[in-house]
């Protein structure tokens, strides 16, 4: 959704590949920078986006194209309203200027004349002490203020030059800081897909242009070469070379053909396609990763919070140590070498670069996590709560026998079924399709059908009635004798498959058996979880109890399963998990699931799930495998011991140099070197850890 602001962007300068913009509305306290930043580099033609809310300005680096521009400076006149939805004001950025100019105003001040000194490293020491103040005013002995107390008694000390130096390496280390949260949130934003202005469908036998969210289900898209793919569907025709790298991390592009499906996001090597649309506008994969990515910048894990709430409560004890040093020593020198190193720094930077690193990196592998707190949650985890049919199986059901007791031959027998079932969209319907697909047969034209719901369907099929369903439905309700295939309809039943019933005229023709199939990487991942710290593995489902025991036999790392169950029920099964003190995981792939994803400590939807179900769950697998489960899993665990490794070393180094500082070994200026280089090489290793890929 997009608001028409009155105050739109002016270019102030454009070259051919440049425009800066200078636009007052970027003084706006509610401005969200990160997000701006994100829409204005996914405009059409755009390569790079810098916003500079301080200079009013932003810069757009583009192709050069014209169509390009014009289409960049129409898009600039609807700025989304959620560019201006920050709930607290942004902080000040400091810029690579900044640092350049204080650092090597810093190194000149030694050979400065005393007075200009005195100017000087006042000036570059004011804002410093001036966010000190406002900090302890405000939010009591943070961080902020041992940089206040270091930087205002050097100059009460006239020390001019530890003063310019420690306000130089503050504003360094501001920058930096600045440029490792743009490195992270950058990752995320190379998620948020590209803008695509108009989708061209095919209406009436002619190419028209329409809106991105006016494309409806059903509707045929047109994509040619160069072209995003608008929505997820599947190919009618034509063949093409596609680029999935910024969805799925696929780094070559692969072929499509009809039949195959193909998700929005995608683009358009080479070739030509005709896709029939099956999720559109906010549905889309596209839509739903721009979402999840836009939150997440702006989020704060559990860990962000608690490693915050931990580097504050350490700064009163800097300065207490600070200020206990020179009452027993009187050696100021020495207890400001001991303020200049603050144990924030080290505490609480790596959190969110580690986070929105693996967030990322997980997006890359298929799957798409909502929240860092969720990020969290799953590594907590030690109860993992499975649906059965299209998690643990593929939700696609097959005909696997056939008993025939007066049809002719089976192909018969699946003709006649595959006509009156060919209207309707129920698995078992689908199944007896896909079965005469693969045969080759072609079905008979069925007239006067009837549905009758959770029983069967009828119609007329060369002048034969003809009915398919349950067995209640064929015996019981319809009065065809069933009894001459009992037995093999016992055994087949006992083998945990699902029965349909076939009639013509009255007479049964014969029965099917049916079985959903297993996920062939599903006993590998359930091994996986067992072997990396999931303690209780629990296996619900709605079908009844004959077919369910057959499946038990396939799991052996599954520890209890649970039948015939209604989606409340399964949402009562997680609270007992709960209440017996497990935190618990619930993986799904529909509505049904949804009430069990919204008890459970956190719900992860399989990629064929519905609008609901998604929208319930924190982590979806965009991916038709449970591997992205495994590897979830892992990369939550690998997130609690880098920020652990992360933990150790900054309060491991800094303590070494607190007590260097404290022995007078260290200058200010000097320790507060040492720590800011130690913090940034914390800060690297963890980006560079998060980063790497999950093997499985």
């Amino acid at each position: 959704m997009t608001q028409n602001i009155k105050t739109t962007p002016r270019v102030a300068h454009e070259t051919r590949h440049r425009i800066r913009f200078r636009w007052n509305r970027l003084l706006d306290p509610d401005l969200n920078p990160d997000y701006l930043e994100a829409w204005l580099a996914n405009l059409p033609g755009v390569t790079e986006a810098r916003v500079n809310p301080r200079g009013r300005t932003f810069i757009l680096f583009y192709d050069g194209k014209s169509e390009n521009r014009k289409a960049l400076l129409a898009a600039l006149a609807h700025i989304p309203e959620e560019a201006f939805d920050r709930l607290t004001p942004a902080m000040p950025r400091q810029r690579l200027i900044d640092a350049f100019v204080h650092g090597h105003t810093a190194m000149l001040l030694p050979f400065m004349p005393p007075i200009a000194q005195g100017i000087i490293a006042t000036g570059m020491g004011t804002p410093a002490i001036l966010r000190g103040v406002d900090t302890l005013v405000n939010e009591g002995l943070k961080a902020r203020v041992l940089d206040m107390t270091t930087i205002g008694v050097s100059l009460l000390r006239a020390d001019f030059t530890t003063a310019a130096s420690i306000s130089a390496m503050v504003v360094l280390g501001d920058y930096l800081k600045t440029m490792s949260d743009d490195k992270s949130n950058a990752l995320l934003k190379r998620l948020i897909a590209d803008p695509v202005d108009k989708v061209w469908v095919e209406h009436d036998g002619k190419e028209i242009g329409i809106g991105f969210d006016e494309v409806k289900i059903g509707d045929v898209v047109l994509c040619s070469s160069g072209e995003m793919v608008a929505v997820d569907g599947e190919v009618l025709s034509g063949e093409a070379l596609v680029d999935k790298s910024s969805i799925t991390g696929e780094s070559a592009p692969g072929l499509v053909q009809p039949g195959d499906t193909i998700i929005s996001g995608s683009v358009i090597v080479e070739g030509t396609l005709r896709i029939s649309a099956l999720r559109t506008g906010s549905e889309t994969n596209m839509a739903r990763i721009t979402e999840f990515m836009t939150k997440a910048l702006g989020e704060q894990s559990n860990a962000e919070i608690k490693s915050s709430r931990l580097a504050d409560s350490l700064t009163p004890i800097t300065l207490g140590l600070g200020a206990a040093l020179y009452a027993a020593t009187g050696d100021m020198e020495r207890a400001l070498s001991v303020l200049t190193i603050d144990f924030a720094c080290a505490v609480k930077f790596p959190a969110p670069v580690v986070i929105k690193t693996t967030m990322h990196a997980a997006a890359k592998q298929g799957i798409l996590i909502k929240t860092g707190r969720g990020l969290e949650t799953l590594g907590d985890v030690d109860a993992v709560v499975f649906d059965k049919t299209g998690t643990l199986t593929k939700g696609k059901l097959s005909i696997t026998d056939i008993i025939l007791a007066e049809a002719k031959s089976e192909n018969y027998f699946i003709k006649i079924a595959a006509a009156v079932e060919d209207r309707y969209g129920h698995p078992i319907g689908r199944a007896i399709i896909r079965e005469a697909k693969k045969r080759e047969l072609i079905s008979p034209k069925a007239r006067d059908l009837d549905l009758s719901i959770a029983h069967g369907v009828s119609g007329t099929v060369d002048g034969a009635l003809v009915r398919v369903g349950s067995r209640h439905f064929i015996n019981d309700d319809c009065g065809v004798d069933c009894s001459t295939i009992s037995a093999q309809a016992t055994r087949l039943r006992s083998e945990g498959k699902s029965l349909v019933y076939v009639a013509r005229d009255g007479k049964l023709q014969g029965v099917a058996a049916l079985r959903d199939t297993i996920r062939p990487e599903a006993k590998q991942v359930l091994r996986s979880l067992r072997e990396n710290g999931i303690k209780k593995i629990v296996m619900l489902t709605g079908d009844h109890a004959g077919t369910t025991e057959s499946f038990a036999k396939e799991f052996p790392h599954v520890d209890e399963i649970r039948s015939e169950l209604l989606p409340e029920q399964k949402s009562a099964a997680v609270k007992q998990l709960q209440a017996e003190g497990y935190t618990v995981a619930v993986v799904g792939d529909g509505v049904n699931d949804t009430p069990a994803f919204t008890t459970a400590d956190i719900g992860i939807c399989m990629s064929q799930s519905s609008g609901l179900a998604q929208d319930s769950a924190q982590i979806v697998l965009t991916q038709d495998s449970l591997e992205g489960l495994t590897t979830a899993h892992l990369m939550s665990r690998r997130v609690g011991r880098i920020m652990q490794n992360c933990f150790n070393m900054g309060v491991g180094v800094n303590t070494g140099l607190l007590l260097a500082a404290s022995a007078g070994y260290l200058k200010p200026t000097v320790a507060a070197a040492i720590h800011n280089t130690n913090t940034f090489a914390i800060l690297g290793a963890a980006a560079w850890a998060s980063s790497k890929k999950i093997e499985q």
